[in-house]
Parts: C-alpha cells; structure tokens; sequence
C-alpha cells in the first residue's frame, strides 16, 4: 500500500511539474497587443492610434476591428464587430500605426484585436471607454479570410485608405453556429483547430 501511495505521488509530482513546464513556456512566448493613443505634438505630427506589442512573443494573424461599443468582456455578449482588417505581424516590443483609423475614434467607440502566438493559440484585446482587457482565447468575430460575394471579408491594411465609406463585414453572436462540442472560448479546439476558429457557417450581412 505504501508503494502503491508513494508511486501515485511521484506520478502527481511529475504531471505537476510538466504542467508548470508547459505554463512557464507558453509565457515565455505571449504576445499581448494593446492599443494606445498617441496625441498630435506640435504642429507636424497627428493624433493616431498604435497597435503596441507588450508581451514577450511576437503577435501574428492580427485582426484588427472596431465596434460602435464594447462591454471589454469575454465572448461577444450582444457586441456588433465590424471593419475587419488584416495587419502584419508584430514583434515584443513593436508597434504598428493604425492609419485608417485617421485618429478619429471617440471614447464611446470601440477596438478590438485577435491574434495568436508562434504556436497558433489566440489571444484577443478590447479597448473601450480607455481602458483596455487582455483576454487568452478568441472572444471577437472569426472572419473567414475567403472572398464573399465577391469581396473579401477581411481586408488588408495596406488596402485601406480611410473609413469614409460603408461598413464592411458586420458581425454579431446570430451571425455564427459554433460546434456544440468544441469549447466556446478556451481549451483543446484553439490547438486542434490551428488558425481555424469552431465556426460551423458563417453568414454576412
């Protein structure tokens, strides 16, 4: 019996410390994008937006996206996503001008950003009201990178010009089926799934 006890520990022992190995070495890689404003200084520069890579890994597949309001909660709980754009990587320590915003963003507006690490895990921010929440899984819309009806849903940053005209790519919780037996935020379908998010149709408007 006290054989049997003493190996049941030491298995515990060792799932204990591969588990904090596993931990310590997801962290080591995390990217974690924030947003921040960045206010005109004399008369040559101008008020713009900057997407700011604080953590320790590089961020890739960015998607950068905007609400007319965000409760900075997990899941899309009732939020609108829309104007989907597609932006390059971004390394620790980097940061990217957000340009097609034209620093014309209110604080009753929203911003969000999905991106994943080196190993394909995703990590969403939202910034609203300025304040801004990190959160580890996928809690935005998952726009398809395909062309629908003609058009691609997601467009690519160094396509847009400015936000003058329409919205594109409106996206709400009634617009996606996600597989019942997949996690809907977190867990083993983000690995499983790679750069594909549990999304079993998807439906523009």
């Amino acid at each position: 019996m006290l054989t049997m006890s003493v190996s049941v520990f030491a298995v515990l022992v060792s799932l204990g410390s591969l588990a904090l190995a596993y931990a310590s070495s997801r962290r080591s890689h995390m990217p974690v994008l924030q947003f921040m404003w960045e206010s005109a200084q004399g008369s040559s520069g101008a008020s713009q937006w900057w997407l700011v890579n604080v953590g320790t890994g590089p961020a890739t597949n960015i998607v950068v996206a905007q609400a007319a309001r965000t409760g900075l909660t997990r899941g899309l709980n009732g939020e609108e996503w829309f104007n989907p754009v597609l932006v390059p990587s971004i390394p620790a320590g980097g940061k990217l001008a957000l340009s097609w915003l034209d620093g014309a963003m209110g604080l009753q507006s929203g911003l969000g950003a999905s991106y994943t690490d080196v190993e394909r895990y995703f990590y969403t921010t939202k910034c609203g009201d300025d304040v801004s929440m990190f959160f580890v899984g996928l809690h935005l819309p998952r726009w398809p990178l395909l062309r629908l009806g003609g058009n691609k849903a997601v467009k690519t940053w160094w396509g847009v010009e400015s936000l003058s005209g329409p919205t594109w790519s409106a996206v709400t919780e009634s617009h996606v089926r996600r597989r019942r037996w997949l996690p809907s935020r977190f867990g083993l379908c983000r690995r499983l799934g790679g750069w594909a998010d549990p999304v079993l149709s998807y439906s523009p408007r």
